[in-house]
């Protein structure tokens, strides 16, 4: 086969490897703006997800992790959160982490091929304290740190109880999640984990959390047919590169 016959046949190949990458442009949905994909608002008591986002799902909230009962933690139909009674949790993170003192959720990422980037974990971190003053703490960590260490944890929040004694108070809470690699690009589960602390033991003290919203930043999902319309097209840029290399050698 000679020069001409040869560079004509690789042009071929060229050209439909170039069709197949401009086609991948249709191979994705993409969603650039900030979209919920998982929302926790507890509403009679509710512990389901009430987002609409597709690619992924937010399980229900585990408000109750043993050796806890439900009699120490849970949702409430009456407030709208969740709770964890403060004579039940430890006196700091580490040991919080040792007695399973923490509530949790979630977020799988069903769609085969799809990928999520991260943007913000928000929350109400709450209180009831009706006693002396109290300091109410939760931190917050994820399933890549394998909530193994205090040390690597996306934030800590506490409420000084020399300052707030009024009852069935909440502050908002917000995680950037945006510069931290491991949130981006996400094609698999992460689990996030609220753990609960403070320096009391007394009966009549409350921790509560409510209003809990997951955004990311976007939301990448493969489009099935436009799958198979760039295989289709690689396949056939192949075969009319076979039958010309055939024909001419």
């Amino acid at each position: 086969m000679n020069t001409k016959i040869s560079s004509h046949i690789s042009k071929q190949r060229e050209l439909s490897a170039f069709v197949a990458l401009l086609s991948i442009g249709a191979l994705v949905n993409s969603s650039s703006a900030s979209t919920v994909v998982a929302e926790y608002s507890f509403d009679g008591g509710s512990i389901s997800s009430s987002d609409t986002e597709t690619a992924t799902i937010a399980g229900d909230y585990v408000a109750t992790v043993a050796p806890n009962t439900t009699s120490y933690s849970g949702t409430s139909s009456s407030s709208d959160n969740a709770f964890f009674f403060s004579f039940q949790t430890a006196a700091n993170l580490n040991d919080a982490i040792s007695s399973n003192d923490y509530q949790s959720f979630t977020l799988d990422v069903e769609t085969a091929g799809a990928s999520v980037s991260l943007e913000s974990l928000d929350f109400d971190q709450g209180w009831w304290n009706t006693a002396a003053s109290l300091d109410f703490s939760v931190s917050v960590l994820s399933s890549f740190d394998g909530f193994a260490t205090a040390g690597e944890l996306l934030g800590t929040y506490t409420i000084d109880g020399a300052t707030t004694t009024d009852a069935n108070t909440t502050v908002a809470q917000s995680i950037n999640l945006a510069g931290l690699t491991e949130f981006q690009n996400l094609t698999s589960d992460v689990e996030f984990r609220f753990y609960f602390y403070d320096n009391s033991s007394a009966t009549d003290r409350t921790h509560r959390i409510d209003n809990i919203s997951l955004t990311a930043s976007s939301v990448v999902i493969p489009e099935p047919s436009s799958m198979a319309f760039v295989f289709a097209l690689v396949s056939l840029g192949s075969a009319v590169s076979l039958r010309r290399k055939q024909k001419n050698s």
